[in-house]
């Protein structure tokens, strides 16, 4: 019963995202690079600030986060490499690592979070994505491109991370966005309740552009079983060792089970290692999630 009520909670969120894919596949001959950045920068960035803002983590919970995600930052660069020495993947190493460590914790997590635990948790799951996209985009990039420098530049450009460390701040030292003149309050908080809305219609169409190509199926269903099904379990274990809060916990092992991130596909497109098995393992990843999720809520609240 609980999986068919958790997945009536997150079934919306996935409705959305297929409009964003029709509307998408209706119109394939516009850009939707614009669209990527108002995400980014603006409705990502916002919902981001606002979350953190209102409900600023404990330095314990950011720890907390930070060593639990190593330990899969770690496993995503260690299995990678054992499948490759016994040549149990076709593809190169560094993009099933980026796959692996890199969740759609921030696009599609913010809005299932949401769901399954309250809008007051965004929070918490703003801390998984900051701690995930640190270590990804800096030591994950020079792992897919062996270059430390554009490793270190890609984490300093995060519009997200100033959004989070200037949202944090001001949080701790009480000064809170919902304390702002009205004039600013009101298109902060318009843009704050639109931005699920504009990341999962974003969702969709970015799924629309992509090309997919099945010779790459075997190495994506691989991919895709670690990510959605081994992992989650491991972060069960994770946050038994770190002795998390059961709401903490559950949002920890949520956004592990999350899908392969967007930025896969785009990132192995710009550097062109091999973008057809990045498109590939966003895709499916995706779609097998709206069983997956569930499946892993109910986990959760049996154990």
């Amino acid at each position: 019963m609980l999986f068919f009520i958790t997945l009536f909670k997150i079934l919306p969120l996935f409705i959305i995202i297929t409009l964003g894919y029709i509307f998408g596949k209706i119109f394939s001959d516009l850009d939707n690079k614009i669209l990527n950045k108002v995400t980014i920068w603006i409705a990502g960035n916002i919902l981001a600030f606002t979350a953190i803002n209102s409900n600023p983590p404990s330095f314990k919970e950011f720890n907390s986060y930070f060593w639990g995600y190593s330990i899969i930052f770690i496993l995503s660069i260690i299995i990678p490499y054992i499948l490759k020495k016994f040549n149990l993947i076709k593809a190169e190493k560094g993009v099933i690592s980026f796959a692996l460590m890199f969740s759609n914790g921030g696009y599609l997590g913010y809005p299932i979070v949401s769901a399954l635990f309250g809008e007051e948790y965004i929070a918490k799951a703003v801390i998984y994505v900051i701690v995930m996209t640190l270590l990804s985009f800096s030591i994950g990039i020079i792992i897919l491109t062996g270059n430390i420098r554009k490793g270190l530049i890609n984490m300093l450009k995060l519009p997200m991370l100033w959004g989070f460390l200037i949202g944090w701040i001001l949080g701790v030292l009480g000064l809170k966005w919902d304390y702002l003149p009205k004039v600013l309050y009101d298109p902060i908080k318009m843009i704050k309740d639109a931005s699920i809305v504009i990341i999962l219609l974003n969702i969709g169409i970015s799924l629309s552009r992509i090309k997919i190509k099945i010779y790459d199926l075997y190495d994506t269903f691989l991919t895709t079983i670690f990510k959605l099904v081994l992992f989650p379990f491991i972060a069960v274990f994770i946050v038994k060792l770190l002795n998390l809060d059961p709401i903490l916990a559950g949002i920890f092992v949520i956004e592990v089970g999350m899908p392969v991130g967007m930025n896969v596909s785009f990132i192995t497109q710009e550097l062109n290692i091999n973008p057809a098995l990045g498109n590939l393992l966003v895709f499916v990843s995706t779609l097998l999630s709206i069983l997956t999720v569930p499946l892993l809520y109910l986990i959760l609240n049996i154990i």
